[in-house]
């Protein structure tokens, strides 16, 4: 056959291979990068799986993201943050006395935690101002030791205040004691002086906390004569050791007690009471002389509760220029509140004089409150506030009650 005549032939088997091409399936080649997009709209395509997991945990209350527990840690607690600074106090295995120490103040752990959320909002002043002088934390414990962080009135050469500085000390320490305020009842001002007084005592010895305590409780001087005769006679001279009086060694075997019972509760079954840091006692300046009723009122309390957290201020004014102490959850709007007052006229308030014919009880041991008011057949209330006292005061023997 002539070439024509196949080329011929051939033209029908093309023409059904073509028809057979049109009905074949698309293959799924690659799409090159390169390729300009289809011109049609294809549905997007699906995000993958883990960052949707991710997503959805972050989202959840009950399952939060890694990242943000890592970025984020919770804030300590007012325990916590003091527990840190401990520095001095071992706890891992104390002392006997020290352990005899914890089981007596812990001896009812539902009473030494209400006496810890009774004393917390002055404990979180002084764990700031021990953090900010760079002191170990463990002297949070000190007031505690000394009056559960109560503001004890006395008369006379005697201690007094929540630090419990005798007159001689808080003078030499610049505090003002007058008839109508006693500046160891101002517990701004008896922190900053008992503090000063902490770090003298430090540089005298050589910053070893257990003499700094002692000293604290008997003096500089007989804790520096005890250790001087220690080392002439060749005796020990480690501060447990000292010929001191038992009442200094205990109390520092106090302190190491309530330290230890703070880092470690659960050895006398105890829960460390929760606090809200909005009533943490923060210092604030009265700009002007005011009434103490008239800045109770500015502070939205009563007068009674305005002189729990300003005791040194009895008398019926505060000076201007003073530090004064207000919970945080008050302190922005009694300040706005007190700045924008006008003073009213001051009133002095003076204690009533003491006649000759007025009757005096002496305290004797195992006397109280209620039981001189029943003896006399007086009111308990009249008798305390007659005595500047309130229900937390401790009487002590040889201390003269005026009557009502």
């Amino acid at each position: 056959m002539s070439d024509r005549f196949m080329t011929l032939r051939a033209w029908p088997a093309l023409f059904v291979l073509c028809l057979a091409a049109c009905t074949a399936p698309t293959r799924t080649d690659p799409v090159d990068a390169s390729a300009p997009p289809p011109a049609r709209h294809e549905p997007a395509p699906a995000e993958p799986v883990a960052p949707a997991i991710a997503e959805s945990a972050s989202e959840s209350n009950t399952s939060p993201s890694i990242a943000a527990n890592v970025s984020e840690p919770p804030a300590p607690d007012l325990w916590q943050s003091i527990i840190a600074r401990h520095a001095f106090v071992d706890c891992a295995d104390p002392a006997p006395a020290v352990r005899r120490w914890e089981r007596i103040y812990a001896q009812s752990p539902k009473r030494h935690a209400e006496a810890l959320a009774e004393s917390a909002p002055w404990i979180g002043y002084v764990a700031d101002e021990l953090e900010r002088r760079g002191l170990p934390s463990e002297y949070v414990w000190l007031p505690f030791v000394e009056s559960r962080y109560h503001a004890f009135r006395t008369r006379g050469d005697r201690p007094a205040g929540a630090w419990q500085m005798m007159p001689t000390t808080a003078r030499w320490r610049g505090l003002r004691i007058s008839d109508d305020y006693d500046g160891r009842l101002d517990f701004v001002a008896a922190t900053d002086a008992a503090l000063d007084l902490i770090e003298h005592l430090a540089e005298v010895f050589d910053r070893d906390w257990s003499l700094v305590t002692m000293a604290y409780n008997a003096g500089e001087y007989r804790i520096k004569g005890a250790l001087e005769r220690a080392r002439k006679a060749g005796k020990p001279t480690r501060p447990e050791q000292l010929a001191v009086s038992p009442i200094t060694h205990e109390h520092l075997v106090k302190l190491r007690a309530l330290t230890c019972i703070a880092t470690h509760p659960e050895r006398v079954a105890l829960t460390l009471p929760a606090f809200d840091e909005t009533r943490q006692l923060q210092p604030t300046t009265v700009p002007k002389a005011m009434n103490v009723s008239q800045l109770a009122a500015l502070s939205g309390v009563s007068t009674t509760q305005w002189l729990l957290w300003n005791p040194a201020w009895r008398r019926g004014h505060v000076d201007a220029g003073t530090a004064i102490l207000l919970p945080r959850a008050l302190l922005e709007t009694s300040i706005a509140a007190i700045s924008a007052a006008t003073p009213a006229s001051i009133e002095r308030v003076a204690d009533a004089p003491v006649n000759a014919d007025a009757k005096v009880h002496v305290v004797h041991s195992g006397d109280s409150a209620w039981t001189i008011a029943r003896r006399y057949h007086v009111s308990l209330a009249a008798l305390l506030s007659i005595n500047g006292l309130g229900k937390t005061s401790v009487l002590r023997p040889g201390q003269k009650l005026r009557l009502p």
